[in-house]
């Protein structure tokens, strides 16, 4: 890439709080927009069933609302958690061997074909089966696309990387779930199913582009080293040096109890709003998305205040994560006892936006914190591990409520337990807040004695 043309990319990057792609040229510009298209399809099918679930049930011969509950909200999500997440942490060790390009690959069609053929099942066990293995592709992109975007970027500006990719990932979520509440409102007998092709098909383009259009950027470059991470092979001792660093303790403490809410928010929170508040299918898979607008908002947003403050004083970022999953607990509830406030659309409206902004400020903040404290070599392990604390706080979730709602018919109250997990989430802050910058500064003395030894 010549001069004027870098001159040219770093230009309009600089708007979008990139000017670092520019130095890995136009395949490595075209890579990492293209791995945001991924994210976006692949997180899209996530949550499909949570607006579809009375819908899905009657056409696989389910109708006792329990078992829908039980069956759908339930088991499903366990299986495709755990399924993530053993693929994730076999993650950490595979692209020590393979190269991340190709993994990526390979977890996005192993992802996609599943969630692709699920529109043609006929039973519940095969909607089963399909729905567990889409897990591969969650559960295998994850710690990639992390430890591909800290080659990417350095310090300076990983937390509006993140963003993006958080970004990509949560408006997936938000846009499948509007995408399947409308298509099974016009036609609850098969509009659940078209979804399920409308949210895959598209990643198979987007492979086809990386595939043969898209290289991956150099290990360890945005540290200003050149690392050989296919020579270093994960052992256990790599593994307890990651536990070691209290800092990537912090992160899979607050993981855990923080993505517990998150399990239940959107596989109940729509059928919630439907049959507790008698709002319309179409209304309430639309005040999803108005959720989602605030994930959008606090997603990125929070990615560029989370860096300012960093940029500041480094302290000041878990600072914000902690303080915003802490207070984000009250309005969540909030949208579970809102009786009073739903005649009031447009209030109710600002309420689901005003929850996702602050539910999501701490996504892109502590990915970009794990990238900080870690090495190049040992990122893909260390997101394998934290991506391993996500799909089990995101499985119990949903399995959580599905128990407590057998128990009890308040349903309100079933899914608000599953919320006050976020208290415990964001007291974890606290380790990460008194221990970022003497971890950072360990690894990058780490990384220099190697250099000088290499």
């Amino acid at each position: 890439m010549n001069q004027k043309q870098s001159v040219r990319d770093k230009s309009y990057l600089r708007f979008f709080g990139l000017a670092e792609l520019a130095d890995h040229g136009a395949r490595g510009i075209l890579a990492f927009w293209v791995i945001l298209g991924m994210a976006f399809f692949l997180f899209g099918d996530q949550n499909l069933i949570a607006p579809n679930m009375k819908n899905i049930g009657a056409s696989l011969g389910i109708t006792d609302p329990n078992e829908v509950d039980w069956k759908l909200g339930g088991i499903i999500p366990v299986l495709f958690f755990i399924l993530g997440g053993v693929v994730s942490l076999s993650m950490g060790y595979l692209s020590q061997t393979f190269s991340r390009k190709n993994l990526l690959l390979a977890t996005v069609l192993l992802g996609e074909i599943p969630c692709f053929l699920t529109a043609y099942v006929e039973t519940y066990d095969q909607f089963l089966v399909l729905r567990t293995l889409c897990g591969f592709g969650l559960g295998g992109i994850f710690p990639l696309l992390f430890s591909l975007i800290g080659d990417y970027f350095s310090s300076q500006s990983r937390a509006i990387a993140t963003g993006y990719v958080s970004l990509a990932m949560g408006l997936g979520v938000g846009v499948g779930q509007l995408l399947g509440g409308i298509l099974g409102g016009a036609d609850p007998i098969n509009g659940w199913r078209a979804s399920f092709i409308y949210m895959s098909a598209p990643s198979f383009i987007f492979a086809a582009i990386y595939l043969f259009f898209c290289k991956e950027p150099k290990r360890g470059g945005a540290e200003g080293v050149v690392s050989d991470e296919l020579s270093h092979k994960i052992s256990l001792k790599d593994f307890k040096l990651l536990f070691e660093n209290k800092t990537n303790l912090g992160a899979f403490l607050q993981g855990l109890p923080g993505c517990i809410p998150w399990g239940v928010f959107f596989v109940y929170l729509a059928d919630y709003y439907e049959h507790t508040y008698h709002l319309s299918k179409e209304i309430s898979a639309g005040m999803i998305t108005f959720a989602a607008v605030g994930i959008f908002i606090g997603t990125f947003f929070g990615g560029v205040l989370g860096q300012i403050l960093y940029n500041i004083k480094k302290t000041y970022q878990p600072l914000l994560c902690m303080g915003t999953t802490f207070f984000g607990v009250f309005p969540a509830i909030l949208l579970l006892y809102s009786f009073d406030i739903v005649p009031f659309m447009g209030l109710f409206i600002a309420l689901n936006i005003f929850t996702g902004i602050m539910i999501s400020v701490t996504g892109p903040n502590v990915r970009a914190v794990l990238l900080n404290v870690n090495e190049p070599k040992s990122r893909s392990a260390i997101f394998s591990i934290y991506n391993l604390t996500d799909d089990l706080g995101k499985g119990l979730g949903p399995v959580m409520s599905a128990v407590i709602l057998g128990l009890t018919p308040d349903r309100g109250l079933a899914l608000s337990i599953p919320i006050l997990f976020w208290i415990p989430c964001a007291l974890a802050w606290l380790l990460i807040l008194f221990n970022y910058e003497k971890d950072e500064e360990r690894m990058r003395m780490l990384m220099k004695e190697n250099a000088s030894v290499a």
